[in-house]
């Protein structure tokens, strides 16, 4: 994924703050090129709850084993900075050893996270040279993996071949797994080779798998039985799987992972990308506590590492979680500190940046604190994105509180935003602003219609937007956070039509299972059939909002 680093700003009521560069918004901090050691002359302390696994390479000082093995750890983990310290902490202790130095050239390489801006750090060329001059006297597997390791990279700083280069890596590491099939962490390196060749693109937006992903899921699953608790398998059995229709099959692996590695921040949060893609929101939201702690401490052990103070990615899915367990106050607590920092100068902020900006917006929707959002400053007008959502969520409160006049001018505001080309933009792996600004549109005018007495009008709006928002590709937390089928549904019990409604809350519990809204209008819709199954939805609805203060009745 792509990485912004911003400061946690000060000021959450405006939408004009300064940007820094302190904290990532998201998924794990990106990488460093050059690392500067701290007083004492080391890179890398000994980092708490790494986990245990050790991987042996032919050095005879425990020291350099160690190192070796936390940097390993940490690079299956995606934290490419604390990981390439521990590789030169480990050449420290034994710099004849061409494992550590192969370490740090894996620590400085792309990954699942990074592939779309990275380009090869120039440091990279000596780590090889010294690498490669050592690697004759070593045992033939290491020898074997320094040679994958050197297509991974050419002479070119430019970096021009990057494609080309992460494909003949991933060859290189297949080629290797029949000559080593004991050896849990090549078909590891090959499942990261391929991932990073194919970032955040496992599944079609139907639940298809994709053509390579079979084979990396099998590979996943023959590391993990044989070792139940390979962290870089636990890791990206996760990420495989967790845009298919089938995210529970990850839940075992998430709570594995954030046991074995609670000092390891990315780590740690990878587990709510199993419970907000399960319905286990609550545990979504602690778990992302948890991860921002661990953030803090690996920050404050090794100061010289820089590293980021807050990863407001963990926040955007902490809200996500908290608004859909129906927990206000701490789904408001994670958006305003998740929110982005916005130049208030001239200068270009990414719609990305807008949309996490607007995640306090989201949060009051979904729990109608309908007066709050009207209460709240609107974005500056070249703010595009940001002005689209303001314009929707404001147009949303009119509705609900029956200032037609003044909803109709938010969606035409908002009609006039969707013209603008910087909506067409797509970052990979992110859907293009449009998507999202498309969906927004279609609730908002399917909403205005229904209070306007056009049902008609409003069902077929609304099912242009799930048409949108299903054509849309996965993102953790969604690249759109508001199910369109949920605001349909409840419609469509307005209209007394519960079997359509019905229909909509089953298909919407596919795609988000456990959601309480879901839950709740399945049991409504059921109940006003007099069909079975209400109570046990009404009972599970009462579940999923378990932990909030004010649980939904009605989805009305």
């Amino acid at each position: 994924m792509l990485f912004l680093l911003l400061e946690r700003p000060t000021n959450t009521r405006g939408l004009s703050l300064s940007l820094r560069r302190t904290a990532t918004i998201d998924c794990a901090p990106p990488g460093v090129a050059a690392i500067s050691p701290d007083a004492e002359g080391r890179y890398a302390p000994v980092f708490p709850g790494w986990g245990h696994y050790h991987y042996p390479i032919s050095s005879n000082n425990d020291s350099a084993q160690y190192y070796f093995d936390q940097g390993l750890s940490l690079y299956y983990g995606y934290h490419l900075t604390e990981s390439l310290a521990s590789f030169e902490e480990a050449a420290l202790k034994d710099s004849g050893c061409a494992m550590v130095y192969w370490g740090q050239a894996l620590a400085m390489g792309p990954y699942y996270n990074s592939i779309f801006s990275y380009r090869m750090p120039a440091q990279v060329l000596p780590v090889l040279e010294r690498m490669n001059r050592l690697a004759a006297g070593s045992p033939a597997r290491e020898r074997d993996l320094v040679s994958a390791m050197n297509d991974r990279y050419s002479s070119d700083t430019t970096d021009s071949r990057r494609s080309a280069l992460n494909r003949a890596y991933s060859e290189h590491l297949k080629a290797l797994i029949p000559r080593y099939p004991g050896d849990k962490d090549i078909k590891a390196l090959y499942i990261d080779g391929m991932m990073t060749e194919h970032a955040w693109d496992m599944w079609d937006s139907k639940g298809v798998a994709r053509p390579w992903t079979p084979e990396l899921v099998s590979y996943c699953e023959e590391i993990l039985a044989a070792d139940a608790y390979h962290p870089a398998a636990l890791h990206y059995h996760i990420h495989l799987l967790e845009a298919s229709l089938h995210p529970e099959a990850t839940l075992s692996s998430a709570d594995k992972l954030k046991e074995l590695m609670p000092g390891v921040a990315h780590m740690v949060h990878m587990a709510s990308h199993s419970y907000q893609r399960t319905g286990r929101y609550v545990q979504g939201v602690a778990i992302n506590d948890a991860a921002s702690d661990a953030q803090r401490q690996y920050r404050l052990l090794a100061p010289q590492l820089r590293l980021s103070a807050n990863i407001v990615h963990f926040d955007a899915v902490e809200a996500f979680c908290a608004m859909n367990a129906g927990l206000y106050d701490k789904g408001m607590e994670a958006a305003q500190k998740g929110v982005v920092g916005l130049l208030s100068g001239a200068g270009i902020v990414s719609p990305y940046a807008q949309y996490i900006s607007l995640f306090p917006a989201f949060v009051r929707i979904r729990m109608g604190k309908w007066q709050a959002i009207l209460d709240q400053p609107v974005p500056e007008g070249r703010l595009v994105y940001a002005s689209l959502l303001s314009d929707f969520a404001r147009g949303l409160a009119y509705v609900r509180t029956g200032k037609l006049d003044s909803a109709r001018g938010c969606l035409a505001a908002l009609r006039v935003s969707l013209a603008d080309s910087s909506l067409a933009v797509r970052r990979l792996p992110y859907n293009a602003p449009i998507e999202g600004a498309k969906v927004a549109e279609g609730i908002l005018e399917g909403e205005l219609c229904f209070a306007e007495h056009k049902p008609e009008e409003a069902m077929a709006a609304f099912y242009r937007a799930i048409r949108r928002e299903d054509g849309m590709s996965y993102g953790e937390p969604k690249d759109w956070l508001l199910p369109v089928r949920q605001f349909a549904g409840a419609c469509l019990l307005k209209l007394k039509k519960a079997g359509e409604a019905e229909k909509l809350y089953r298909e919407d519990l596919v795609e988000n299972p456990g959601n309480g809204w879901a839950l709740l209008g399945l049991a409504q819709s059921l109940a006003a059939q007099h069909k079975e199954g209400a109570a046990e939805m009404m009972a599970q609805a009462k579940v999923a909002f378990g932990n909030a203060v004010m649980p939904p009745a009605s989805v009305y």
